[in-house]
């Protein structure tokens, strides 16, 4: 069984939502935990508005669960993590 973090099954429906490409203004579709999509109008780099680490910014497995998150998303992560 995955994390139920990570297990789409378990997420509701504000998990997935629209954002606009702040270079474009081209609509870009996220998963709340994608740190960061390009947009397939002008390949801009945009970061997730509502990124949302759920249950990892709490677990002791958080590194194992989502180890291939870039240094960046993980940096991100620890700074939710120090406002909460």
């Amino acid at each position: 069984m995955k994390c139920p973090g990570q297990d789409t099954r378990y997420w509701d429906k504000e998990a997935i939502y629209d954002t606009t490409c702040p270079n474009c203004g081209a609509e870009l579709e996220f998963f709340k935990d994608d740190p960061f999509r390009p947009c397939k109008q002008c390949g801009h780099r945009v970061k997730n508005p509502r990124l949302d680490f759920g249950c990892a910014l709490h677990c002791p497995y958080a590194k194992e669960c989502l180890g291939s998150l870039s240094e960046e998303a993980w940096e991100e992560m620890k700074n939710l993590k120090s406002k909460s």
